[in-house]
């Protein structure tokens, strides 16, 4: 089982349901080193002045925020904590929303919120409540130090957190040449169109997740295995 991230409670009017929160993700990327061609060593990452070319110990690095080209204002630890958010250690519900309403681009990261001792019934209720309304939660949650917007999703018998971007950090479609809605003026016909619909009505079948892999990562490991081998 994974590492409980925190231990807190949703709360929304007068109601806080204790839970635990995890990580939804389970990560298995490939690890790669770099190394010396010559002789195959570990090339270490190496912190060096841009102007001087000399190497910065540890102890002389320092955090700056580029406010004009080439001019920074430097942060102390200090002021790091000063500007963090309170880590209440809970989810705080807004509002509830249409699920539908919610753009994928907002969606982030996705956490699963457990009940801990004494929450079953809150939990099940909550979830219950939300499947049946067809609405999601939208909470505040602070995750690691930073301050996170939130969507509460019942999926299956979970109810999953998915942290989600803030407005501006997404960027508008304005900002790209995309075609328009008139499908005509890009040479779109409605026999086009039909021929697409009996493709896609032909592929389609219910989603099993199980039924993919990263096949390009299986491919790399397998000329990885083919590498070691050779060298035995």
């Amino acid at each position: 089982m994974s590492r409980v991230l925190w231990k807190g409670a949703i709360s929304f009017g007068l109601i806080n349901i204790p839970v635990e929160l995890y990580s939804a993700e389970k990560r298995d990327e490939l690890s790669f080193t770099l190394l010396d061609s010559r002789n195959l060593a570990p090339v270490g990452y190496q912190r060096y002045n841009k102007e001087t070319g000399e190497e910065v110990p540890w102890e002389e690095v320092v955090k700056g925020y580029e406010y004009e080209k080439g001019r920074y204002v430097v942060l102390s630890d200090e002021d790091f904590r000063r500007a963090n958010v309170e880590a209440t250690q809970t989810v705080d519900i807004l509002s509830f929303v249409e699920a539908e309403q919610i753009a994928l681009p907002y969606f982030d990261t996705p956490f699963y919120l457990v009940p801990a001792s004494g929450g079953e019934k809150a939990y099940a209720l909550l979830r219950e409540t939300l499947r049946r309304a067809g609405k999601v939660a939208i909470a505040n949650v602070v995750i690691r130090s930073k301050q996170h917007l939130a969507a509460l999703v019942p999926v299956d018998t979970m109810l999953v957190l998915n942290t989600l971007r803030f407005a501006d950090e997404i960027r508008t479609f304005s900002e790209f040449d995309l075609p328009g809605e008139d499908l005509s003026a890009v040479g779109i016909g409605e026999k086009e169109i039909d021929m697409a619909l009996r493709l896609v009505d032909g592929m389609s079948e219910e989603w099993d997740p199980e039924a993919y892999r990263d096949t390009y990562r299986d491919d790399i490991m397998a000329r990885i295995e083919q590498k070691i081998r050779a060298m035995m």
